[in-house]
């Protein structure tokens, strides 16, 4: 026989308790807790109601018993506070009145008590005499009444009591007539059937009172319960129905931005693709157009130029720069560099770095001139036309830097984080304003930088410092850029 240990039971008993309680909705739940607090709250006020009831009644017939006993027994007391005596004759006169009477139907008994615990008087001649030490006779002469119900009563030393009807014993103080002294106590039981009756009637609509109560506040608080309950419920089923319909947008959002972002990203390489394709065609053509032009005009110009015929002109031009073959030679340059800056060199495959890297080697290469480069932390891999994006950055403003800052102090910058890449060139040059315009022209400017650069989600900062040169900072998110 396998034995299940008694705290994997419990485990399991707390576990579906827990279970079946997360499965009530919030008003039976109000109801359980509100049952279990608010009744036995109840219970308890209406057992101390009932408690506090019965013991006011108990003293109410107990301080009229011991008025009667005071103003009826007094003047029968004859002799001292410590020996208290009863006289025969009015021994006689108490059992005419006290035994076979109407008054004894509801007093069971009677006595008079000494401070030592002495039966001076009794209805139960045998006591008489006797001594029944009792803390209750301490307590009445001290000038306490004491009262207590009982069924049947004890009237010898030892004995055990009777069983019959409720009695209340009641024990008070008797005073001598006009003094305060107390010269003996005074003991009756009286019938106390009336009383239970009474009580039992006073409890039972003590009862019904505190059931009716309990069961007002429940009722009200229920209806407020539920209320507020349907209340939560409805705004439950609201918040949950906007909560989808947001889902559902936030869904159509990203998809539409994911969307956008490519749609960006092919635009970029159509652009890229674009400008390839200018490069080649006018590498293809018109250069080599005017490489053959250059030819044939070197072929017909191979004799020397007499020195007779070169002059300067009036605005410091030679004659030999205005020559065919020279100003051909000038328009074959350009149009070199220009299709150069078009076609893109191939960076696909290369890291981000290393493309970077690229346009600075060849910015030193074309100008001769020396760039300071710092390269940290940039991710292996981005989107192909955020790469491209960067490398024309670079690109146009370390020609920037050339052109309107000689060259001075070059500087490119580059690191990444989680958000953004940044790019930042600088120079010491003397700025835009104050470099001199050499005609040169390059595809992209500020202007395209910045079109490039904002088609990413990036933004542009130009800073330009007295004697401090020129920074451009580039900061593109990464969030919609990235593979």
């Amino acid at each position: 026989m396998t034995l299940v240990p008694l705290t994997k039971i419990s485990g399991g008993l707390s576990s579906k308790i827990l279970a079946t309680w997360h499965g009530l909705d919030l008003t039976k739940q109000f109801l359980v807790v509100a049952g279990l607090v608010i009744c036995s709250s109840m219970a308890i006020l209406g057992e101390w109601l009932n408690g506090q009831i019965a013991a006011n009644q108990l003293r109410s017939r107990a301080e009229s018993g011991a008025l009667y006993m005071e103003g009826f027994l007094a003047r029968h007391i004859e002799g001292s506070s410590s020996d208290p005596q009863v006289a025969e004759a009015r021994r006689k006169e108490l059992d005419d009145l006290l035994i076979g009477t109407d008054l004894a139907r509801r007093v069971e008994g009677f006595r008079i008590w000494r401070s030592d615990g002495a039966v001076i008087y009794s209805t139960d001649k045998s006591l008489i005499g006797k001594i029944f030490p009792s803390s209750d006779i301490d307590l009445a002469f001290s000038g306490q009444v004491v009262a207590q119900l009982e069924n049947g009563h004890n009237d010898g030393e030892g004995g055990e009591a009777t069983r019959g009807r409720p009695l209340i014993e009641i024990y008070a103080p008797i005073y001598r007539s006009g003094t305060r002294d107390i010269i003996a106590v005074g003991e009756l039981y009286e019938d106390a059937a009336e009383f239970v009756v009474q009580r039992a009637r006073v409890q039972r609509q003590t009862w019904a009172i505190v059931g009716a109560t309990t069961l007002a506040i429940m009722a009200l608080l229920f209806l407020i319960v539920r209320r507020a309950s349907n209340i939560i419920a409805n705004q439950r089923m609201t918040l949950k129905s906007q909560l989808t319909e947001a889902q559902t947008l936030a869904k159509q959002n990203t998809e539409l931005r994911k969307a956008a972002d490519r749609a960006r990203m092919d635009a970029s390489k159509s652009n890229e693709q674009l400008l390839n394709r200018i490069g080649a065609d006018l590498h293809d053509g018109p250069v080599q157009l005017l490489s053959l032009l250059i030819l044939k005009l070197g072929e017909s110009t191979e004799a020397p130029v007499p020195s007779s015929t070169t002059f300067e002109s009036a605005s410091g031009v030679q004659e030999a720069d205005l020559a065919p073959a020279r100003i051909a030679s000038q328009v074959l340059t350009e149009l070199r560099e220009l299709s150069t800056g078009l076609v893109l060199p191939e960076i696909e495959h290369l890291p981000l770095k290393a493309a970077l890297r690229m346009a600075i080697d060849q910015h030193e290469y074309a100008t001769g001139s020396k760039v300071t480069s710092e390269c940290e932390g940039l991710p292996e891999r981005v989107a192909h036309p955020l790469k491209i994006c960067l490398y024309r950055v670079v690109q146009e403003g370390l020609s920037n830097a050339f052109r309107h800052g000689g060259g001075h102090d070059q500087r490119v910058s580059a690191w990444a984080d989680l958000s953004a890449i940044t790019v930042v060139i600088a120079d010491s040059g003397p700025g835009f304003g104050k470099s001199n315009s050499r005609g040169d022209h390059r595809p992209l400017g500020l202007q395209g930088i910045r079109n490039r650069v904002e088609a990413f989600g990036g933004r542009v900062h130009i800073r330009q410092r007295p004697r401090s040169g020129t920074e451009l900072e580039v900061v593109v998110p990464m969030e919609g850029n990235s593979i």
